[in-house]
């Protein structure tokens, strides 16, 4: 029922020899060894018709030594062209293995991030320190004004850094808090 039919593995058959044939036609270091094979085969040609008769050449040619090495490097050609071609395709099956391993773990990461995202947000808060409570909590006399700096010496550098940005003042990131400080001024 789900097996192919004789036609049918001999059609695919004919596409995959058909796509192999295209792929070794397209490998430089496949052609230039196909044509130092047909050229060995081409001179043992010409040896073997110098000779008469088939039984003569058949005899020529099983002692022909020249021969027998031309042939066996033909094959090691063929060989070895082949063997890249397998490799070129093992390596091309591997990157696109790696490739789509990498789609799907792509694929997974916003579902991560949003479970990440979940359980930072239901995690309870680390205790504050008390430095930083006591810098929220303001004296019982003092009013809201008091709590921004009325100068500019009670900013910290950063924020005299953001503010001399603000001004564009030149050479502000080597300047100390006090030349800040004078630059504003000055500026303003």
């Amino acid at each position: 029922m789900f097996r192919r039919s004789r036609k049918q593995a001999i059609k695919e058959n004919a596409v995959s020899a058909s796509a192999l044939a295209l792929q070794l036609a397209q490998d430089r270091k496949f052609r230039k060894r196909l044509l130092s094979a047909i050229k060995h085969s081409s001179e043992a040609g010409r040896r073997t018709r110098r000779g008469l008769g088939l039984t003569g050449a058949i005899a020529r040619l099983a002692s022909d030594q020249a021969l027998q090495s031309e042939l066996r490097s033909a094959r090691t050609d063929l060989q070895r062209a082949y063997g890249q071609l397998e490799t070129k395709r093992r390596k091309h099956k591997l990157r696109r293995l790696t490739l789509l391993a990498g789609l799907g773990s792509l694929a997974a990461v916003p579902q991560l991030r949003e479970r990440i995202r979940a359980v930072i947000a239901n995690a309870p808060k680390p205790p504050q320190p008390l430095t930083d409570i006591a810098k929220r909590v303001r004296p019982a006399g003092s009013s809201s004004s008091q709590s921004s700096p009325s100068t500019l010496e009670d900013l910290t550098r950063e924020e005299l850094y953001a503010r001399a940005q603000e001004a564009d003042i030149a050479g502000r990131s080597e300047m100390s808090k006090q030349q800040l400080v004078d630059a504003l001024r000055a500026k303003s």
